[in-house]
C-alpha cells in the first residue's frame, strides 16, 4: 500500500489545530486570543504563597484595579505573596510576576466601593506596579500593563471605564479631619502620576475620567481632595501645577493637613511631627489636632524604635523605598536642592540626569543656599538648627547635633537653609 501525503488543506487544518491547542491550553493567562504585540516575560510566583493560603474564586470579574506597591521589587513580592494581596505584579523592567492566578480572589482593594457595590476585591483582578504614587512608572511597565489589560478585557468583557485606579475605589470612614465617608483613603497609583492613556485606556467616555465618581455624585461619599486639584487642570494649568507642587511637600499649610499628607497614618506611631518651635512628637502622642501650627513638617514611615529627636535632626536620605521625589517633591530637580553622595560628591537637582542611578545613602537638602566653607565669620548661621555641615571624609551633620561648631574640622562645608 502506498502512503500518500495529506492534501494541503488537511496540513493547514493540522497547523491551525496545533496553534489553537497551544494558545488555549499553554497560554498562562487566558483562553482568549492574545494581543498582537509581544507578550512580556511572565514569572510564576504562586509557590511563594503560604501553604495554608485559602484559594477561592471571585463572585464575578467586572473590574481591573491598578495599584502601586509603594516599595521596591523585593519587598513588594514578599509582602504581596504573604497574603495573596494581588494577582499580578509588574516590575520596573516590565517583567510580570503572577502572585495569584487570575481566577482567584486577591484581597487587594481593602475597604472599597464603586457604583454602590462594596468590597471590590470580590469582583476584580488586582495588578500592582512596582513604584510610588508620586514617581513616574517606566515605559516597560506601561507596555506590560497594557498587554495584561487587553488580555483580561477580552476574556472578561471589561470596558475601559471599569479599569480603575486604587484611589478611585478605596474609601475611608469618618475621622477627626473628614466627618463623612470619603474618597482619599489611598493615593496609589497616583492622581497626578498614573497615565491612563499610556496604559492603552481611552478617554472618549466621561466614565474614564478621574473626575467621574458615581458614589460621590450620588452623595454616598465625599470627594478626595486631590481630585479637586485635578479638576484645576482643565481650567487653570498654572494654578494646577502650583497646587501639585505645594501638595508634594510634607509640610502642614492652610490646605495641606496632616490627614492629607499621611492619610490614615496621620496618628500612627510611624509618623513623626516636627513643630516650628522645634518640638517633636509622634502621631499617637498628639491630642490637640485642631491647633497644629502651619509649618509643621511630617516624617513618614519611621520605625517605632527611632528616637524622635534623631528623626527631627536627621538629614533626609535616599534609600530603598524612599526616593528623591519622596523627600523633595516637585523640587527634586531644582538648583537649590542639593544631593550629597556617599563619597562626598555634591550636585544640585539640575546637574543630575540619571535619577535611577542615585546611590542609596545619598543625603538630600531642599531649598538650601550654595554650600560655603565654614569660617569664624559665618558661624552665626550655624545657630540655625536646619543648617547642615559636610565634614571632611563625607560625614554629614545637622546643626542640631553639633553642640560646638568651633570643633568641626577645617575644610567643613556649610549649607544654610533659604
Amino acid at each position: 500500500m502506498i502512503l500518500r501525503s495529506p492534501p494541503k488543506t488537511a496540513t493547514w487544518t493540522i497547523h491551525l489545530l496545533t496553534w489553537f491547542v497551544f494558545f488555549s491550553v499553554l497560554n498562562p493567562l487566558s483562553l482568549q486570543p492574545l494581543p498582537v504585540h509581544a507578550a512580556p516575560k511572565i514569572i510564576d510566583y504562586q509557590n511563594n504563597l503560604p501553604r495554608k493560603f485559602n484559594k477561592r474564586r471571585r463572585k464575578s470579574t467586572d473590574y481591573i484595579i491598578i495599584h502601586s506597591t509603594e516599595s521596591g521589587l523585593a519587598s513588594g513580592l514578599r509582602s504581596l505573596a504573604r497574603g495573596g494581596y494581588t494577582n499580578y505584579l509588574v516590575a520596573r523592567n516590565g517583567t510580570v510576576y503572577r502572585i495569584l492566578h487570575k481566577d482567584y480572589r486577591a484581597n487587594h482593594a481593602g475597604r472599597s466601593m464603586w457604583n454602590r457595590r462594596e468590597n471590590i476585591s470580590d469582583y476584580s483582578i488586582g495588578i500592582e506596579l512596582v513604584g510610588y504614587h508620586n514617581n513616574a512608572f517606566t515605559r516597560e511597565q506601561y507596555k506590560s500593563l497594557k498587554w495584561l489589560i487587553e488580555v483580561f478585557q477580552k476574556q472578561y468583557k471589561i470596558p475601559d471605564w471599569e479599569v480603575l485606579e486604587h484611589y478611585r475605589v478605596a474609601f475611608g470612614k469618618p475621622n477627626r479631619y473628614v466627618k463623612k465617608a470619603h474618597r482619599g483613603r489611598k493615593k496609589d497609583p497616583g492622581v497626578f502620576n498614573f497615565s491612563r492613556s499610556r496604559a492603552g485606556l481611552t478617554s472618549k467616555d466621561k466614565r474614564n475620567s478621574v473626575l467621574y465618581d458615581p458614589d460621590v455624585q450620588a452623595g454616598r461619599l465625599i470627594t478626595d481632595p486631590d481630585i479637586d486639584v485635578a479638576r484645576l487642570k482643565e481650567t487653570d494649568g498654572e494654578k494646577y501645577a502650583e497646587s501639585v507642587a505645594a501638595l508634594s511637600e510634607n509640610v502642614i499649610t492652610a490646605r495641606n493637613s496632616a490627614w492629607r499628607i499621611a492619610r490614615e497614618e496621620y496618628n500612627s506611631t510611624l509618623t513623626v511631627y516636627r513643630f516650628p518651635n522645634g518640638t517633636v512628637m509622634r502621631g499617637d502622642e498628639i491630642k490637640d489636632w485642631e491647633n497644629i501650627p502651619k509649618g509643621t513638617r511630617l516624617y513618614l514611615n519611621r520605625q517605632e524604635d527611632d528616637s524622635v529627636q534623631a528623626v527631627a535632626a536627621h538629614v533626609p536620605i535616599i534609600k530603598t523605598g524612599f526616593t528623591a521625589f519622596d523627600i523633595a517633591g516637585t523640587s527634586y530637580k531644582r538648583s537649590d536642592t542639593y544631593y550629597i553622595f556617599p563619597k562626598g560628591t555634591i550636585k544640585h537637582g539640575q546637574q543630575i540626569r540619571r535619577w535611577s542611578r542615585i546611590p542609596s545613602g545619598t543625603r538630600v537638602l531642599v531649598k538650601y543656599n550654595k554650600p560655603v566653607p565654614l569660617t569664624k565669620t559665618n558661624r552665626n548661621s550655624a545657630r540655625n538648627p536646619e543648617t547642615v555641615f559636610l565634614v571632611p571624609k563625607s560625614q554629614v551633620l545637622a546643626a542640631a547635633k553639633v553642640p560646638d561648631v568651633s570643633r568641626l574640622k577645617s575644610g567643613t562645608l556649610m549649607f544654610v537653609k533659604k
